[in-house]
């Protein structure tokens, strides 16, 4: 009999009705909740049991499972036993949705069984025991409850969970049959792409880390995808998250499982997209009251995914908002509630490793069973830093507190709009330069973040059609995940007050050392395997990218004749932010030279849309007769795929940025391109942020902020050319930076550069490789 375990916490969501309601919430921090849990309990007597640990194992549906968990207290009065299920709160109880209080409800009666069981009880009295934070006061709301009725409870619960766990077994059983007769989907391993796949089947298989390094064009998806589902394991890897910070390689990744099926593997498959995207009510909040498809969720959804997954294995955006309108439910929703019952998992990194967003679902579990694959993962150290940092803007509470001034939620905006205006008054360093940082967290900030998101909860409870309440709602969201980033403030942050755009004054809690914050996020995954083309210098992401000390580093050498790729540095052209105004018709006339050398298409990449505007506009009014195309900012979907359909027909020369959109994830083999002009080096930006690293890290500095990041870039976007065995193409890094050791030994070892210092160099030398390549 299969042994299994599962909290009280989870047990309590498999018999959840009712409807989504998010306006509701505790809303506390983590450290509010365990000082308002010690309040209560330490006005207890002292006979008062606090804290206590139960467990019970029960044979259920072929299974020994144990439910365990820790009550928050019990005691006795008058001889009789009570149960105390505390939470933290900022409403009062009968402003709780129903739905709510009966999560509750089942929550401490399951809690109550145990202690019954334990202390051989035939009654109980649960109590329900809300903690206003605010008011500093306690309120109860109190059941008395037989023993036997709590036990049929528990035993309904377990009979669902029993159910939900034979359904994953069988589902289990037909995908591993699948898998076991699965072959590679294509006629043949790309050279090098076999060494990859054993790397990998070995990393999940075995429980461990790997960072592989391969190059463009070896087809890394499929090469990670293929052998990790194959290491799929119910005891150890139960589900395989795909992870991208791009919608382009999230495509890609739906491709490959397609493939995969097709190919026989049974693979159920989710892609997870942002709510703000899929949501069918964007700007409401999710209530009831205000979006038909959070009415009564829970009470439909178990119906809705027996007839999804019986009907279809993949689900991609487009098929969860078709299952969603056709049964009325909420997409994003939907989507998370797929994935519970889905082997693949596509998704943006911050489904893992970020601390407000992560799935608790998967990772709150005392089983670590899921595995994870990291799609160009040189991208996760600057998204750490994103994920793990948190900003509030003066502009935003003061533009509430204008609009506001006749509600109670007034004086709270107008006391955090002050101590912005405190902080910058009080620092001689902000007026002069602009910004103020500390190694210490704002205090006095986060005691007025503190009351504002009280009063603002007390406000958004209110119903009302006012103009303001979505500003509202964004600013409180801020707001509590500034307080919430708070709670892990280290050595690794600092305080930084800076000056935005238009006068606007910005407070960032930023995480210059994302490491120990991803370590935390990979030790919620049972393997993972992290892999891109720019791995290097190893140094700086076994430093930075937060695997163990005993992860496994591979690098699969390229499989490409390294004839077929001309790398030329046109050492004559200085990029430097100073010369750019006077460096533009000299890069014009390297453009010109790279694409008269041989007729084709072409990517141009600049290092900034500025930049870029300035090169496109001298380009297109020197060569008039030139086909070209630009990226814009802000590009839509469909914007995107007309710019690479571009590349099927006529030579173009598309000009783009390097970093964004078209510089990584994207395949255009063959003819479709046949070079890439990089203009600079890749630096960041000079700003305080990339100097706060910089002042992080004294030993490496300039190499962590700002040198490793950029040639980063460069490489990511010169590997859109070979992408292929039989590709041929030109790479032209344009910079005098790339005659210096420093930059030359970072470029890839197999590359074959050449430097030229003048135009006349550049264009016999590019006319010297197309002529030996016919």
């Amino acid at each position: 009999m299969k042994e299994v375990s599962i909290s009280v916490g989870q047990l309590t969501e498999l018999g959840r009705r009712g409807d989504i309601n998010f306006r509701f919430s505790t809303r506390s921090t983590a450290q509010e909740g365990v000082a308002g849990h010690k309040k209560v309990q330490q006005s207890r007597p002292r006979e008062y049991v606090a804290e206590h640990p139960v467990s019970y194992q029960a044979m259920c549906g072929g299974f020994n499972i144990t439910v365990s968990g820790r009550l928050d207290g019990y005691g006795q009065f008058e001889g009789d036993y009570f149960l105390d299920e505390i939470k933290t709160v900022r409403v009062h109880p009968d402003e709780i949705p129903e739905s709510i209080l009966d999560g509750f409800w089942r929550q401490a009666s399951l809690y109550g069984y145990m202690l019954c069981r334990e202390l051989e009880l035939d009654r109980l009295l649960i109590r329900l025991c809300f903690y206003h934070l605010d008011e500093k006061v306690e309120f109860t709301l109190e059941r008395w409850v037989a023993t036997d009725d709590l036990g049929q409870l528990f035993v309904d619960l377990l009979f669902l969970y029993a159910g939900g766990l034979n359904d994953q077994a069988a589902w289990e059983k037909t995908r591993r049959s699948s898998i076991d007769k699965l072959t590679f989907p294509y006629s043949d391993y790309r050279a090098g792409q076999r060494d990859m796949a054993v790397s990998v089947f070995k990393a999940v298989k075995s429980g461990g880390q790997l960072v592989l390094q391969a190059p463009t064009g070896i087809g890394k998806t499929m090469g990670t995808l293929f052998p990790a589902v194959h290491a799929l394991d119910p005891e150890t890897s139960k589900r395989l998250f795909y992870l991208s910070a791009k919608t382009s390689s999230q495509h890609l990744a739906e491709a490959s499982a397609e493939d995969v099926a097709r190919a026989g593997a049974r693979l159920r498959v989710v892609t997870l997209t942002a709510k703000d995207k899929i949501c069918f009510s964007p700007g409401e909040p999710c209530d009831p009251d205000h979006c038909v498809y959070a009415r009564g969720y829970y009470d439909r959804i178990g119906g809705v995914l027996a007839a999804l997954l019986d009907s279809q294995d993949q689900f991609n955006r487009e098929a969860i908002e078709a299952g969603a309108i056709e049964h009325g439910v909420c997409p994003f929703e939907l989507g998370l509630d797929l994935s519970k019952h889905c082997d693949l998992i596509i998704s943006d990194y911050n489904y893992v490793f970020d601390p407000v967003v992560y799935l608790r679902r998967f990772f709150e579990a005392a089983d670590v069973d899921s595995a994870a694959l990291v799609d160009e993962a040189h991208n996760l150290v600057d998204r750490g830093r994103d994920m793990f940092s948190a900003t509030i803007d003066k502009a935003s509470f003061l533009a509430l507190s204008k609009q506001l001034k006749r509600l109670p939620l007034h004086r709270r905006l107008k006391s955090v709009n002050q101590v912005f205006l405190n902080m910058r008054r009080e620092s001689d360093q902000y007026e002069a330069l602009g910004y103020y940082s500390s190694k210490k967290p704002p205090e006095k900030m986060l005691n007025a973040l503190q009351r504002f998101c009280a009063a603002a909860e007390e406000e958004l409870r209110r119903e009302g059609g006012e103009s303001w309440r979505e500003a509202l709602l964004e600013t409180y969201f801020s707001a509590l995940r500034f307080l919430r980033t708070a709670e892990g403030f280290g050595d690794d942050y600092v305080t930084l007050l800076q000056k935005g755009s238009k006068r606007q004054i910005l407070l960032r809690l930023y995480c210059v050392d994302p490491s120990n914050r991803l370590r935390e996020g990979f030790a919620r995954l049972s393997s993972a395997v992290c892999f891109s083309a720019t791995m290097e210098p190893h140094s700086y992401f076994q430093r930075m990218l937060g695997t163990n000390s005993d992860c496994d580093w591979y690098q699969i050498p390229s499989p490409f004749p390294p004839e077929n790729l001309h790398v030329t540095v046109a050492g004559h052209v200085d990029t430097t932010y100073s010369a750019r105004s006077e460096s533009v018709p000299t890069i014009v006339n390297v453009v010109h030279a790279v694409i008269e050398a041989k007729r084709g298409n072409y990517l141009v990449f600049l290092p900034s849309y500025e930049y870029l505007d300035l090169v496109f506009d001298g380009f297109t009014s020197t060569h008039p007769g030139v086909d070209v195309i630009r990226q814009e900012r802000n590009m839509q979907d469909d914007e995107r795929m007309s710019f690479l359909a571009s590349f099927d027909s006529d030579p173009v020369c598309g000009f783009a940025v390097m970093g964004g959109i078209f510089a990584e994830g994207i395949d255009l083999t063959g003819s479709r391109l046949i070079g890439a002009v990089v203009v600079g080096v890749g630096l960041p930006q000079i700003g305080i942020e990339r100097d706060l690293i910089r002042e992080h890290f004294p030993d490496r500095g300039f190499e962590y902020a700002y040198q490793y990041p950029g040639l980063i870039k460069v490489l990511q976007t010169a590997g859109r050319v070979i992408r292929s065995e039989t590709d041929e193409g030109v790479v032209c890094l344009v910079d005098r930076r790339y005659l210096q050791h420093r930059y030359r030994e970072l470029l890839p070892a197999h590359w074959q550069v050449q430097s030229v210092r003048s135009q006349e160099e550049l264009e016999l030398n590019l006319k010297g490789f197309w002529q030996g390549r016919q």
